[in-house]
């Protein structure tokens, strides 16, 4: 359980990066390509565009199968494989693509990636911040009170009312309790968030379809 909950939280904060990356392509190449269609020059840079986003989605896919399966090498690559085997055939290239479902599943995964990524990131950073935070509530307590002769406040007893008559001590040492909590129960927060944003994953790019390398596809076409 420590092991994957570890392997889930280095998918989610990888996350983050891979949908920067998959949005910088995705619409860096289609603001490229599409207004040199007229003049052809865009179309195989659009091909190549559908291949990249379709490529990276494929890549999280393995990567999110990988992990929920219980394998070790789940998120460990920002990048697939360059598409250094791509190959311009002309209209056929892009026709190809353009038939292909995962073609456009690779565009709106690599659109929808970055504010998922935002979210997994974020929730992996905060989690284990939290916790650990809150157990250090203690020691940041006597530090503030003895050096800077402040008390923290702590689950502000106005607010928590049946709080009312501890110290600022012991508020600090109840928040301990509630870190310590939390982080037991870190595993299982990050093998759930682990287990949503594998569920994502399957569903932009559709659960249990085939997931062959796609320049493999397009050099065989």
């Amino acid at each position: 359980m420590l092991r994957r909950s570890i392997n889930a939280w280095k998918m989610l904060m990888l996350s983050l990066p891979k949908g920067i990356i998959a949005f910088v392509i995705a619409i860096t190449g289609l603001c490229v390509s599409l207004p040199l269609v007229i003049i052809w020059v865009g179309l195989p840079l659009l091909a190549l565009t559908l291949t990249w986003c379709r490529t990276l989605m494929i890549s999280e896919q393995k990567a999110a199968e990988a992990w929920s399966h219980g394998k070790g090498e789940a998120a460990q690559h920002i990048m697939p494989e360059h598409p250094s085997a791509f190959r311009w055939e002309g209209l056929r290239t892009l026709g190809y693509q353009l038939r292909q479902g995962q073609s456009y599943r690779g565009i709106l995964y690599s659109i929808l990636q970055l504010p998922a990524g935002i979210l997994g990131f974020t929730l992996a950073l905060a989690l284990p911040s939290v916790a650990i935070s809150a157990l250090l509530s203690p020691v940041v307590q006597r530090v503030s009170s003895s050096v800077f002769s402040y008390d923290q406040n702590m689950l502000d007893p106005d607010v928590f009312v049946f709080l009312s008559g501890t110290t600022p001590d012991e508020r600090s040492w109840i928040v301990c309790g509630m870190g310590f909590v939390l982080l037991l129960m870190l595993p299982l927060l990050l093998s759930g968030l682990g287990r949503l944003y594998t569920a994502w994953i399957n569903m932009i790019s559709g659960t249990h379809q085939d997931v062959k390398a796609p320049l493999e596809i397009l050099h065989n076409a």
